[in-house]
């Protein structure tokens, strides 16, 4: 083999040896990336509190005259105004005060993605700490987030479950009938969007029902629920 012949051999190498490191790193980011989307723990945003007579998904007093049931989506951006702005003025007024009992249930899986769903079990099995409503304030709070086991988990621990029963709830996937049931009810009070409400009451021993389809302002829920007391002559 001649010296030039030698010279090119040995280039060939060379640029051979590189293509292989550089896909090799590849790889080796590729896997880190996927490791981080499963199970990585962002940085969890938000503050969370709990509720008046907390029972799972539910708050306040279950006597309470009038019953409001949420029909909600997790990646619903209207779902966490009345969250956030809504919900806390309710509670303050009508749920502390033994005038409400308040419902939340999910409707993830009819209108938005399988993350949804899945941050609706998280919040599920966090019920069965008595930290529903922790889980639902920092899910909401991080809606922007990737919702996968590994984020749901971070919020879970924020939020002071115990984990060990927290990953056993949800690699059983324990509450997926009840998702499946949220829907099925959602789609017989007629719903078809996010958030609804359906508020109930019974006047005269007739059950009374009305549906707030949307994101309501406060005042709108103040109307539907002194009238409701008007009517059941409670006002």
């Amino acid at each position: 083999m001649s010296k030039r012949q030698e010279i090119r051999e040995r280039r060939r190498k060379q640029q051979q040896q590189k293509k292989m490191i550089t896909f090799g790193l590849m790889i080796v980011g590729a896997g880190l990336v996927a490791a981080a989307l499963i199970y990585g723990s962002p940085q969890v945003s938000g503050e969370f509190h709990s509720r008046y007579m907390a029972d799972g998904n539910a708050m306040g007093n279950p006597d309470a005259p009038v019953t409001i049931v949420e029909y909600s989506d997790y990646k619903c951006g209207h779902c966490a105004s009345f969250a956030f702005d809504t919900e806390p003025l309710l509670e303050e007024k009508y749920i502390n005060a033994d005038k409400v009992y308040f419902v939340s249930r999910s409707v993830g899986d009819m209108l938005s993605s399988a993350q949804s769903v899945l941050a609706t079990e998280a919040s599920y099995c966090a019920g069965d700490q008595n930290l529903y409503w922790e889980v639902h304030d920092l899910v909401f709070a991080n809606q922007s987030a990737t919702f996968n086991q590994g984020a749901l988990e971070n919020l879970a621990k924020t939020a002071g479950a115990d984990m060990d029963d927290f990953k056993t709830c949800m690699d059983s996937n324990v509450y997926s009938e009840r998702i499946v049931q949220d829907r099925a009810d959602a789609e017989a009070e007629g719903i078809s969007g996010t958030p609804s409400f359906v508020i109930t009451y019974v006047v005269n021993g007739e059950e009374v029902k009305q549906l707030l389809p949307g994101n309501y302002p406060f005042t709108s829920f103040e109307q539907t629920i002194d009238q409701a007391y008007r009517d059941m002559g409670l006002e």
